[in-house]
């Protein structure tokens, strides 16, 4: 049940507030914005990533996401727990064309393993995992926080 509750942790998140973006506006929000020459190429990497998952959310790509942005171990998982493909699973939850996050400055980075937090436009912050795969970082698990 893990991948399913991080897939509809990402849809409450997407659903009230967005998963990444700028509101349909051109306007990038600070972390979306290129990083500045103190962030380290993993760093980059990871807001590349998260990047692209926001344009995959508002576009309403669950393949992307799926295939390009998640580990094959967390689809698998949310296709088990949803019991429909991961694709299908991800363009109901997470597609949301307002999506809007933003990225603490406190990215970690140890060997092939990152974590970033992110917050929501509606307060809501998560941990995202991710795991350098072939070059590229992808997301192995969503971690809401508490609130507290």
């Amino acid at each position: 049940m893990h991948g399913l509750r991080a897939v509809t942790s990402l849809a409450v998140a997407t659903s009230v507030a967005g998963l990444a973006g700028c509101g349909g506006s051109d306007k990038k929000p600070p972390s979306a914005q290129t990083p500045s020459p103190a962030v380290s190429g993993d760093e980059r990497g990871i807001l590349a990533t998260v990047d692209a998952l926001q344009t995959a959310s508002r576009k309403g790509d669950g393949r992307t996401i799926c295939t390009d942005l998640f580990t094959p171990q967390l689809a698998k998982s949310v296709e088990a727990a949803a019991k429909r493909s991961c694709a299908k699973e991800v363009r109901q939850k997470v597609f949301a064309p307002d999506a809007e996050i933003s990225v603490s400055r406190d990215i970690k980075v140890t060997g092939d393993r990152g974590k970033a937090t992110i917050r929501e436009q509606n307060g809501r912050i998560s941990t995202l995992s991710l795991v350098k795969q072939s070059g590229q970082w992808r997301i192995d698990r969503v971690t809401p926080q508490k609130p507290g």
